[in-house]
């Protein structure tokens, strides 16, 4: 099970060049804006899209007929993928980390150019993307990495057809029916703590999910 997290590791040697352009890029922007949001979120964002990535590898290269061949389970190999997608949010929060310090030592912005609410924002953000891997991951297992991004668009389609019925004709998201600004206030005080709550339990769901799609799957 340690060699398939090392395989997936692999993949991010022929990117660096691809990650140091975006860190140089994001970087150069941030200065110009005098808000160093983007350079420390950027790349740790892009390296948490690695883990879809190595799914289409995978395909790309039809990995898993010979994985399936050693000896290992199925089970083990979905747990292999979700161990590599929890080191790399810890591994994209520790850039970002990086990051945030050298800025803060070299360039020395100020307070509304840098602090440490910008820390927070990125935690957000990889609960969020570890949202979407949650989503993304059993729909793959099910029907692979090409297909998946038809079912995705379907759902995200049905979703905003009942999203405008619902504002149209029962006028849901009328601000006497709906109070968004406490919502908006709950969001900025317990934003982290729901986003956790709800990132555990959607990674329990899609855990329990891929090891059914992926032992009733050919191939």
């Amino acid at each position: 099970m340690k060699g398939l997290i090392i395989k997936d590791f692999l993949y991010l040697k022929n990117t660096w060049k691809n990650l140091i352009v975006i860190f140089i890029g994001s970087l150069l922007i941030s200065i110009a804006l005098g808000n160093y949001l983007l350079v420390i979120c950027a790349l740790p964002l892009i390296l948490l899209t690695s883990t879809i990535n190595t799914f289409q590898t995978d395909e790309f290269f039809n990995t898993d007929s010979y994985t399936l061949s050693f000896p290992l389970s199925r089970k083990q190999i979905i747990t292999a993928r979700f161990l590599y997608t929890f080191i790399m949010i810890i591994v994209a929060f520790f850039v970002g980390l990086v990051i945030y310090y050298l800025i803060h030592f070299i360039i020395r912005p100020n307070h509304n150019g840098l602090n440490t609410d910008m820390l927070k924002y990125l935690i957000m953000m990889e609960g969020t993307s570890l949202l979407v891997d949650s989503i993304f991951y059993p729909i793959i297992y099910k029907v692979g990495c090409e297909k998946s991004r038809l079912v995705l668009l379907s759902i995200v389609m049905l979703l905003l057809g009942l999203g405008s019925i619902l504002s149209v004709y029962i006028n849901v998201f009328n601000k006497d029916f709906i109070d968004f600004v406490a919502i908006v206030n709950f969001i900025q005080k317990n934003g982290v703590m729901v986003l956790g709550i709800l990132v555990t339990v959607a990674t329990i769901i899609s855990y329990i999910l891929s090891n059914i799609f992926y032992n009733k799957r050919d191939f």
